[in-house]
């Protein structure tokens, strides 16, 4: 019987040992398809999804192009405008300084008119001994006659 028992635990011996053996080649035998065709189709899901990246970019990369050129040209319409103004402002500068000249000629040969019935009127009371009245400021600095806040 200890023979028995000990032939029994030779085949088991052996049967697991055979089991051991032949587990790591059934294994690969078994799972390396699939996992061949798992690898090959999380390949495939990379490549789809890579693609449908690269074509987002292209679109993204065309549309800030586009947006750079446009904001280029709307920069140099500006640009131009601002110049248009600039140079529209010094024509209207250059109106009012020559208009500005002609009214201060006016003012002085005004002036100047007026100022010569005074002296006629100094000359003539100088020959005749009248007192001359003195006078307030420039013409435009004289009250009026009606003025209520001389009065």
């Amino acid at each position: 019987m200890d023979i028995l028992l000990i032939v029994a635990t030779l085949v088991v011996a052996a049967a697991g040992l055979y089991v051991a053996v032949t587990f790591n080649r059934r294994t690969r035998a078994n799972f390396t398809p699939m996992i061949d065709a798992a690898v090959k189709d999380v390949t495939e899901q990379i490549d789809t999804i890579a693609e449908d990246l690269r074509g987002r970019l292209r679109v993204i990369a065309d549309d800030l192009q586009r947006d750079r050129d446009q904001a280029r040209l709307d920069a140099r319409k500006v640009q131009g405008r601002l110049d248009h103004a600039d140079s529209r402002m010094t024509t209207v500068a250059s109106q009012l300084s020559i208009e500005l000249e002609a009214v201060r000629r006016l003012v002085e040969q005004v002036g100047a008119r007026q100022d010569l019935p005074e002296r006629q009127a100094e000359t003539d009371a100088g020959i005749s001994g009248a007192p001359v009245p003195p006078q307030q400021g420039t013409w435009w600095e004289r009250p009026s006659p009606h003025d209520p806040d001389q009065e």
